[in-house]
């Protein structure tokens, strides 16, 4: 019985919240995905951080989001967008920076050295 209780208790403390669980994958994005009451898929969002639960939605900062009907449409949100879903069916799971935002970052230049670079075109 102890040993019973003790397992459940590791379980709980593993998928219990969502810092947990953001803790023991290491990863700040989330995928969230909405179905309908079939299971098919009507949108998937790459969520920034953490995704609250609100009592009656959930809310986000999402960069990504995919919708499946009537064609596959992806939407790009580089500084991200506040979204709040409703939906049947929920799934949230850890997912991976988006390669294209892990491109975008790559070759933009750093805050420091975009005010030198233009304070120094401007005295020319």
């Amino acid at each position: 019985m102890k040993r019973m209780f003790l397992a459940m208790a590791g379980v709980a403390a593993l998928f219990g919240g969502g810092g947990c669980a953001r803790r023991i994958c290491g990863t700040p994005y989330w995928q969230v995905v909405t179905t309908d009451v079939e299971g098919c898929w009507i949108a998937q969002w790459i969520a920034e951080d953490e995704v609250k639960n609100t009592g009656d939605a959930y809310c986000f900062r999402a960069v990504q989001r995919r919708i499946f009907r009537p064609y596959i449409l992806t939407f790009r949100y580089p500084l991200g967008r506040l979204v709040k879903v409703k939906a049947p069916n929920i799934i949230i799971t850890p997912a991976e920076k988006p390669l294209w935002l892990v491109e975008t970052d790559r070759y933009a230049p750093p805050p420091d050295q975009c005010r030198v670079r233009r304070c120094g075109f401007w005295k020319k």
